[in-house]
């Protein structure tokens, strides 16, 4: 697989960040944008290889992250000082255990009761692309 470039990767014709903002504007829990730092977004961004046209290069590139309902659930980002974690921290090998690593599948999200989002890339049986979702209750 040839690795793009970051100028592959950012779409300045049709870029998903005004999307997210919209579901920003119209989700009904209060949801706060965490500042990215230009460097370690663009790193995130390199590192994913993903394009700016998804709504996930947007959230890699633009947040450092997202609270949603103050809190309740923890969007991964390209990092900021009250994330635990980014979307590279979560999934790369250079920082994942593999034994804890989810393998063909993107931590993307964590939530305050343990939960973890996942967005499928063959790890589950269910459409490619889909997020699923670990209960910590009943472990599955």
């Amino acid at each position: 697989m040839q690795i793009r470039t970051l100028r592959d990767l950012i779409n300045t014709v049709d870029p998903a960040w005004p999307l997210v903002q919209e579901w920003i504007r119209n989700a009904r829990n209060h949801v706060e944008v965490l500042p990215a730092q230009r460097e370690r977004s663009e790193a995130t961004l390199v590192y994913l290889q993903v394009t700016t046209r998804s709504p996930l290069g947007a959230v890699a590139l633009e947040t450092g992250g997202m609270f949603i309902d103050h809190g309740w659930l923890r969007i991964l980002g390209s990092g900021h000082q009250r994330m635990q974690g980014t979307l590279q921290t979560w999934n790369s090998p250079e920082h994942m255990p593999a034994e804890d690593r989810l393998n063909d599948a993107l931590l993307i999200a964590h939530d305050v009761v343990g939960g973890f989002y996942a967005l499928n890339g063959g790890a589950f049986a269910g459409t490619l692309g889909n997020v699923f979702y670990f209960a910590p209750d009943t472990l599955r």
